[in-house]
């Protein structure tokens, strides 16, 4: 059977979408549309550029294009055939321009999404690091696509023939996929070590750290397109599906935390923790922050939050807050963020307890919440 590379596409574009839909589904259902962030406007555009560069790739080969033309062939062409060819050709340049909004949008997905993990710790100044020279390679894109011919309407001329920088634009796949390249290899190195310090069972973080090597296979399908698009310019399906590929799995990638509070009933990264008490205190070792919000019959409301201190290691809370003192802002966040372990001996317990207390006329409060109306009480096991 053929390879039908229009198949391919499209079939890998709506199954992508479907993703970036859950995704956005996700992160509204579980964060809320006021809280959303830059990676969620990182995705929005991967999704905008993905459909562009999409229909702009169906189109180029649809109308036809002065890929792979030379001067015989393009001196052969019937003036008829000319306004449909630069209309394809014109279509292919912009084709260019959105696979590299993309690919860096899709960047921008990740690095935004580290920037929040890493907060606190010393992994944030590499992430700023890897964010501007993300920026320098994307910006160093751009300009090469521009300025690789010029004029730049010479990129869709068909006759007389532009040269094969206009056409072919071999240099583009060269030096802009290493740039790709590049970039995607200090990305994925991020969050690898965050991983492996990470107080969470080994299985997890072979999942974890299979989720980011995800990158590894979108190197090799960058690898790949560049070279069967720089050997065989004449028949650009091989290397346009390898494109595909790259972005698809990217996409998955990219969404894939966005989207694990849906599935995920129980927090991954929550230790096992029972509770007993009517006001919720808990027994059992507890590794990450939890919160409980409990309402009794005379209105008592308190929050129990539990840590053990382990010196020098990270945890992993379902929260995107990360100071010195362990703390929990919302049950429903949507991704889980990296916690430094606070101060303390290596076997502390550190415990917080908020009590508010509203009493009914008549109606005298119970347990020592009777008389710490709005206190605090902290101690050190």
């Amino acid at each position: 059977m053929a390879y039908n590379l229009n198949a391919e596409l499209w079939t890998e574009f709506a199954i992508g979408m479907i993703v970036f839909a859950v995704r956005f589904y996700a992160r509204w259902d579980t964060i809320g549309l006021q809280k959303f962030s830059w990676d969620d406007f990182f995705s929005a555009t991967s999704a905008i550029f993905w459909t562009l560069e999409t229909t702009f790739l169906y189109t180029c080969a649809l109308f036809g294009n002065n890929i792979g033309l030379n001067p015989e062939t393009a001196a052969a062409i019937p003036d008829s055939q000319v306004p449909q060819l630069v209309k394809g050709s014109k279509h292919a340049y912009a084709a260019w321009i959105f696979y590299i909004l993309l690919v860096w949008s899709l960047k921008g997905v990740v690095i935004f999404l580290y920037s929040r993990i890493t907060t606190g710790l010393w992994q944030h100044r590499l992430v700023k690091l890897v964010s501007v020279f993300s920026v320098l390679t994307f910006l160093a894109s751009i300009l090469l696509h521009f300025g690789t011919c010029v004029p730049i309407q010479k990129a869709w001329q068909i006759k007389p023939y532009p040269g094969d920088n206009c056409t072919k634009r071999q240099l583009n796949y060269i030096v802009i996929e290493t740039l790709n390249i590049i970039t995607d290899v200090f990305v994925i190195a991020i969050p690898m070590p965050i991983v492996f310090a990470a107080q969470i069972p080994i299985h997890r973080k072979l999942i974890l750290s299979g989720l980011f090597s995800s990158g590894v296979f979108v190197i090799i399908c960058a690898i790949l397109r560049a070279y069967y698009s720089v050997r065989n310019i004449q028949d650009l399906s091989v290397a346009l599906g390898w494109a595909s590929r790259e972005v698809f799995v990217s996409a998955l990638a990219v969404s894939a935390p966005g989207i694990k509070p849906l599935f995920n009933k129980s927090r991954w990264f929550s230790s096992k923790k029972t509770s007993n008490n009517h006001y919720g205190s808990t027994t059992g070792p507890s590794t990450f922050p939890r919160s409980y919000n409990q309402k009794s019959a005379n209105d008592t409301t308190f929050t129990n939050v539990e840590a053990e201190d382990h010196k020098g290691q990270f945890e992993l809370s379902s929260t995107w807050q990360l100071r010195n003192k362990m703390k929990r802002t919302s049950s429903s966040e949507s991704q889980e963020r990296i916690i430094e372990a606070g101060q303390g001996g290596p076997n502390a317990i550190q415990v917080t307890t908020e009590y508010h207390v509203q009493e009914e006329s008549g109606m005298p409060s119970s347990g020592s919440a009777s008389h710490t109306d709005g206190g605090r009480s902290r101690g050190s096991l």
